[in-house]
């Protein structure tokens, strides 16, 4: 699941077009088009079967290789349509060309699922670490985003809730936003909250791209550790496509995409949307105060903890036209509604807190390949206004069964305990432009720069009321500055690739934060860093590929570390950015039937932005110094085409390297000490088993089950306190299964699953109790 099959060894380029090889230099040009409207097919799978060598067909429908004379046969595959096999012949000094029509499939996709991921096949075959999740195999199943990317090796994603709650994601040893997330490769903090890996639903989307390590200079990242790129979904028919979910603790989740083609003048409208809805009243063990006041201990329901979201988006674009490979105007509008329900660690229940966040925004994007010879360029301006509004004035002191024990005299609040209205809005513009320029058949240039500016200010009616001065009216600002420059080259044939880069962090930022004391710092700041990165790929014979990487990167602090988020997490406005030297080793060895991946992994990073655990509210903070090594193992095994079996482990050891000596430092004690609150053993296993014709020709029967372990790790430090008696964030083993049954074609498919089959005690953070035991029933519906 995490690595998707090679079509062939032969080496591809940035572009998709393969490399030279120095004996045969003819050229084979193969076009791909739908046989019904004569339209290209983007994205097709071409591959030569006579050298296994295989691409992707560009914007124009087209794919290109580097042969010898002779004669060859070349087969097209695209997802939703039936395979094709062509035959040409070329001869010494003539290039060839071959046209191939595809024919809009009405059997099950259940074969071109697994091989039709040819963009995966170029960016694993790519000098970058990375980890292909191709979610198209699990759009009938209930499994969210974060659960399907919690599988990838060294991914590990900790939520404090159910459906809507907070999503920390860490990856190699690092984890929050050191890891950055894109929604095809624009931050997805740009979207605001309610579009998040917490509540993206999966049937939106094609695949997720994890770069371990090194960011690559296309995505302009400030991140530390790598990057997760989530890529929507790009079919060039006319579709429509929806889907219900219907699961315990009175979840219901819905999601509409839809796409049309209009004739051959490259127009089209895609747009998509989603609902979800869930009263999260799971049951939890709590200390329930009696009647008498003493706490008892019972299992009660959640019962404040309702959320709910929606998004729509609308995109009316052109596409393959000599102008444009593509052009598109896309507007969108969010929203979600949540209540809270405890404080960090689940000690305190809130019974009248909430928060609610309203997004609107729009954006133009731009696609040419061949701009001029050798010069692809992309380039995207969008704009998106945020309004996130806080309510806690209640009075009432809240029993974890939802009853009222008293209310307070004085105060009000059940989260600072002073009361807020606090409404906040923030404004973000982004401008990206990319460009790739070919240097000659084997080099490359990649080149990218990404602004974006953020600007916020609110209003407290509490605060105006006590006629004290509102903060929050002040402005905060923050604008970044990423640019970076790659040079790419591949030689022996294509068996060695390089990418060479250099990149440059800046970023401006203003405001005021409050302190612990209650006080509020004015800082300002204007920082700049600078950044490099080596890769290097070998594939000495067909089945191996051995990767090696080193970067030196600086992850800049965003809004919500630097000023809050004005509900659990307080501003800190002199964080300083974070910078790591990382390093990545790679071997993967690939077969027909199985495949193994071994990796390993050293980071070395100061100024680590931190949030330490608290019972109230927290605050990110500069941990001086930390090192982690660590190391993944993966494999996966298909004994029969039917039946796939994954299983894949990961260990990190992250330690504070703060010098003992080091003046003035607060954590200096803790020299080599495992960072607390950070897990450093976990796993997967999967197996699935998938049956066709069953019940009828081109239909599907699917069956699997998946687990996912987690080994205890200490809340705070390991070398404080005696270990028997420490808070500890337990052990853990969460099985997931369930069965699907399709029609042909995916027309229609019906799904019945249960999450935490042995209802095991699941802990993301400490006290903070994920659902138990779920059922799922979803069905979704596919026309073309």
């Amino acid at each position: 699941m995490w690595q998707a099959p090679a079509f062939g060894q032969g080496a591809v380029g940035a572009s998709g077009a393969p490399a030279v090889q120095t004996a045969c230099a003819l050229l084979l040009t193969v076009r791909i088009t739908d046989q019904e409207s004569g339209q290209p097919l983007p994205g097709a799978t071409v591959r030569v079967l006579e050298t296994g060598e295989g691409t992707a067909a560009d914007a124009t429908g087209t794919g290109r290789f580097q042969v010898c004379a002779g004669t060859y046969r070349v087969e097209a595959r695209l997802v939703g349509y039936q395979s094709v096999t062509g035959r040409v012949q070329l001869r010494a000094g003539q290039p060839g060309r071959l046209d191939l029509a595809l024919r809009a499939s009405t059997q099950e996709l259940g074969a071109v699922q697994v091989q039709g991921q040819s963009e995966a096949t170029t960016l694993q075959r790519s000098a970058q670490a990375v980890a292909v999740l191709d979610v198209r195999p699990y759009y009938g199943q209930a499994f969210g985003l974060t659960e399907l990317v919690n599988r990838v090796p060294g991914v590990r994603i900790r939520q404090d809730g159910g459906l809507g709650s907070n999503a920390n994601l860490s990856l190699n040893g690092f984890g929050g936003k050191q890891v950055r997330v894109f929604l095809d490769g624009i931050p997805l903090e740009f979207y605001g909250r309610g579009l998040g890996l917490n509540v993206l639903p999966v049937s939106l989307l094609e695949r997720v791209d994890v770069y371990r390590g090194v960011t690559p200079v296309s995505l302009g990242a400030d991140a530390l550790g790598g990057a997760l790129n989530v890529m929507t979904r790009r079919e060039a028919f006319s579709y429509a496509d929806a889907s219900y979910e219907h699961s315990s603790f009175n979840t219901h989740k819905a999601a509409l995409n839809g796409r049309y083609a209009a004739g051959k003048g490259g127009l089209y409208v895609a747009g998509n949307a989603f609902f979800n809805y869930s009263a999260n009243n799971y049951p939890v063990q709590a200390e329930v105060i009696s009647p008498v006041g003493t706490p008892e201990t019972r299992t009660v329901r959640r019962f404040h903890d309702r959320f709910r979201n929606h998004l729509g988006r609308l995109e009316i674009g052109w596409q393959d036209r000599p102008w444009a490979d593509k052009l598109a105007l896309t507007a969108f509008g969010a929203g979600l509604d949540r209540q809270l329900q405890h404080n960090v660690q689940m000690l305190q229940a809130y019974g009248a807190a909430s928060y609610a966040e309203t997004s609107a925004g729009t954006a133009l994007s731009y696609e040419k390949t061949a701009l001029r010879p050798g010069l692809d360029l992309r380039a995207y301006a969008g704009y998106n206004r945020v309004r996130g509004a806080l309510t806690d004035t209640s009075r009432n002191i809240y029993n974890w069964d939802g009853t009222v024990t008293e209310r307070r005299r004085f105060s009000a609040g059940e989260i600072s305990g002073v009361g807020s209205l606090l409404a906040l809005t923030g404004h973000t513009s982004a401008v990206r432009l990319s460009a790739t320029q070919a240097l000659g058949p084997q080099s490359r240039l990649v080149g990218n720069v990404l602004g974006s500016y953020f600007f916020r200010r609110g209003e407290d009616e509490v605060v105006a009321r006590r006629q004290e001065r509102d903060y929050a009216r002040d402005p905060t600002t923050l604008a970044k500055l990423v640019a970076g420059l790659a040079y790419e080259h591949d030689w022996a044939d294509g068996r060695w690739r390089s990418s060479t880069a250099a990149k440059y962090f800046g970023y401006r930022s203003g405001g005021f934060g409050r302190q612990v004391s209650g006080e509020y710092l004015e800082t300002r700041q204007n920082r700049q860093w600078l950044g490099a990165n080596q890769l290097l790929r070998w594939q000495p014979a067909p089945a191996w590929v051995l990767k090696a990487s080193y970067e030196y990167a600086a992850r800049l602090p965003d809004e919500y570390e630097l000023f809050g988020d004005g509900v659990l997490v307080r501003a800190n406005p002199a964080l300083r950015a974070e910078t790591s030297h990382n390093g990545n080793l790679e071997v993967a060895y690939t077969r027909p039937r199985w495949s193994a991946e071994l990796s390993g992994f050293v980071r070395a990073a100061r100024d680590v932005i931190y949030q330490p655990p608290a019972v109230r509210d927290t605050q990110n903070q500069n941990l001086l110094r930390a090192r982690t090594l660590g190391a993944q193992a993966a494999v996966r095994y298909a004994p029969v085409p039917a039946l796939s079996l994954a299983l894949n482990a990961t260990y990190q050891d992250i330690r504070s390297r703060t010098p003992l000596a080091q003046s003035g430092s607060t954590d200096a004690k803790y020299f080599n000490a495992r960072l607390p609150n950070t897990p450093f053993f976990f796993g997967n296993a999967e197996v699935q088993l998938s049956k066709a014709d069953v019940g009828g020709a081109g239909r599907r029967l699917s069956l699997w089950w998946q687990a996912g372990y987690v080994q205890a790790f200490f809340l705070y430090w390991d070398t404080d306190g005696f270990r028997a008696t420490k808070p500890t964030i337990p052990s853990q083993l969460v099985q997931n299964t369930g069965l699907s049954y399709a029609l042909a074609g995916e027309r229609l498919t019906l799904s019945a699953e249960v999450h935490n089959l042995a209802d095991a005690a699941a802990y993301d953070n400490y006290n903070v109790q994920r659902p138990g035991r779920s059922g799922h029933l979803k069905l979704r519906a596919f026309l073309r």
